[in-house]
């Protein structure tokens, strides 16, 4: 989607020292606000391509190519350029690499370079441990008057958990939110969705005090209280502010400011027009303990979503099991997750699953779930989700119930079984429905979470809410796309 011309010449011609983020906020105010999805499409699923579709590499290096003030982004972790002496990438030939379209991480890398050294200022959150050679290192060194780094470490904070968004703001008008890594492979070879988002000044706004909810988070000094958590009955670690502490013992919340705090929320959410249409939206964050005054749990939106659905509910996502650790590591030479050696501590979890039977059951909704399958899946999941429709359907045989369905099918991206070995043709990591996402008859919920525990509890995420109806025409038309494509299978 192209900027109007006006916007573009103040954009692009206009000296940049003149440029000041208020001009270009009142010119911005000025255009059509406006959202589009945005997707990958790995390389040999052209099929799913659309002509006028916004695809995740192009939009991204547009919008840096535009910018002119400040991008602030986040990074689990930064591959975008390739490495083929890296295991993931090991055995490739710099032309596989090419057929595979590894040279569009590089240049949005090369954008980003190109955006510092005119000035722009580039604001990092992204996990720890990335060492010498993380490419965010590299664009900090070549330009250290314009790069800011922080890490965001939740394991200081909770024992477990991961940086786990993925946002990118532009001059603080324009932002996507979605399920992109900073990684070549989530441009070309990993099935992603997202929100874009310009023009829209208020709700940006809103998505840059989420942001800097966290930058002021990762300045913080560790604080934390070990409580008893009855919703899935285990003592864990939580911040020291945290809802679960005991008031006597609960210290000020840090993050409760005024310039941190959102009116805008599921009870009150924010008001927009976009695409000349108008709706509301609302920006989420995980965990809670990371939502300032009047910001919405992502866990709450989420939920809220379902329980809001009258006739369709469809989810696609890579993971979604009722059961979690607490704390450890994965020990793959046993299956099994372990702190110093010890079994991590099992939970159960049954938000999700309770939340999808009702609907079909007592509200006759027609719940589809797309789930991913790919090299990396646990062997957990088929007999979890087989035991989530079987429970729907046993409800459903009640002649008093509801006249619901829950249908499951898994997604296949071709060379998932490709990926490792000597013979691989692909990249690990890669060849994955990498989406998610829920849309309703009522609104979408696009986000970086998957579906189990930890995502709500101890690791940072958001999502992007609306009830735009034309938002939620185009992701039911993706998700029907997918769902009936040669690439989706009933689960048996």
């Amino acid at each position: 989607m192209e900027w109007p011309a006006m916007a573009l010449f103040i954009l692009v011609l206009w000296p940049q020292a003149i440029y000041t983020p208020s001009v270009h906020r009142e010119y911005m105010e000025s255009a059509m606000s406006r959202a589009y999805l945005v997707e990958s499409i790995p390389t040999g699923l052209e099929d799913l391509r659309t002509a006028d579709g916004h695809y995740t590499e192009a939009v991204l290096h547009r919008l840096v190519e535009q910018t002119r003030h400040s991008i602030d982004l986040t990074a689990m972790y930064w591959t975008l350029r390739t490495d083929n002496t890296r295991p993931d990438e090991m055995g490739l030939t710099e032309e596989r690499l090419l057929e595979l379209g590894a040279d569009h991480g590089r240049s949005l890398f090369d954008a980003l370079l190109s955006a510092a050294a005119r000035g722009v200022h580039i604001r990092i959150l992204q996990s720890p441990g990335f060492g010498d050679a993380a490419e965010s290192e590299v664009l900090r060194e070549q330009f250290p008057e314009q790069v800011e780094i922080r890490q965001i470490n939740m394991v200081d904070w909770y024992e477990s958990g991961i940086m786990h968004h993925k946002l990118w703001i532009f001059d603080q008008t324009a932002f996507y939110l979605g399920s992109a890594n900073m990684d070549w492979r989530a441009l070309t070879q990993v099935k992603e969705i997202g929100i874009g988002v310009e023009a829209a000044p208020e709700l940006t706004a809103d998505v840059v005090r989420f942001y800097d909810t966290w930058w002021a988070f990762c300045a913080l000094e560790p604080s934390t209280r070990r409580v008893f958590d009855p919703a899935v009955r285990i003592e864990r670690v939580v911040p020291a502010w945290s809802a679960l502490v005991p008031v006597a013992d609960r210290a000020p919340n840090p993050l409760d400011q005024p310039h941190l705090r959102t009116s805008y929320n599921l009870t009150h959410p924010l008001p927009v027009t976009l695409n000349d249409a108008p709706a509301t939206v609302v920006i989420t964050s995980s965990p809670p303990e990371i939502c300032p005054p009047g910001r919405t749990t992502d866990l709450d939106a989420m939920l809220h979503t379902i329980h809001e659905a009258e006739e369709s509910l469809c989810l696609s996502f890579m993971n979604f099991v009722p059961l979690g650790f607490y704390g450890g590591t994965y020990d793959h030479s046993d299956d099994k997750m372990k702190i110093d050696g010890q079994l991590a501590m099992p939970l159960w979890w049954p938000d999700f699953n309770d939340a999808l039977i009702q609907a079909a059951v007592t509200r006759g909704v027609q719940v589809r779930l797309l789930m991913s399958r790919w090299a990396h899946t646990s062997p957990y999941t088929e007999p979890y989700l087989r035991a989530l429709r079987d429970t729907a359907r046993a409800a459903l045989a009640n002649p008093h119930m509801g006249s619901g369905t829950l249908d499951i099918k898994w997604f296949l991206t071709p060379g998932w079984d490709r990926v490792a070995g000597t013979n691989r043709q692909y990249p690990e990591f890669s060849r994955v429905n990498h989406t998610k996402y829920i849309v309703s008859d009522k609104r979408v919920n696009i986000g970086t979470s998957n579906i189990s525990w930890g995502y709500f509890a101890t690791t940072s995420g958001t999502s992007f809410n609306s009830d735009h109806a034309d938002l939620v025409r185009q992701l039911q038309a993706v998700f029907d796309r997918d769902w009936e494509s040669r690439y989706a299978y009933p689960l048996v």
